[in-house]
């Protein structure tokens, strides 16, 4: 449970534009199994799905799909860089709505 409070800290504490790529090299420096691997990308294939059935219909859509997205960018790099460009556009956008 304190390993993944520290994992949760480093991606919440990380550099905007960079924390997802951070992440892909950190999991991939532990050499984890290949089974472990295929559960989180398949995991995150499901959740993501499943985040976009909820955008159709009410329901907490955008978390599941963040974190179904999430769960793909640990074990792919292209998706881990993505995910952190859309972030950088997000925080960008969100600047010029709020001035």
């Amino acid at each position: 449970m304190l390993a993944r409070l520290r994992e949760m800290l480093e991606i919440t504490q990380g550099l905007p534009g960079r924390r997802f790529q951070e992440r892909y090299r950190r999991k991939h420096a532990e050499h984890g199994s290949a089974w472990k691997r295929c559960g989180f990308v398949c995991a995150g294939v499901v959740l993501t799905i499943i985040g976009v059935f909820f955008l159709a219909v009410p329901g907490p859509g955008i978390p599941i799909l963040a974190v179904g997205l999430a769960l793909i960018a640990q074990e792919s790099e292209t998706t881990a860089r993505w995910l952190d460009r859309t972030e950088l556009r997000l925080r960008r956008w969100w600047k010029k709505l709020r001035s």
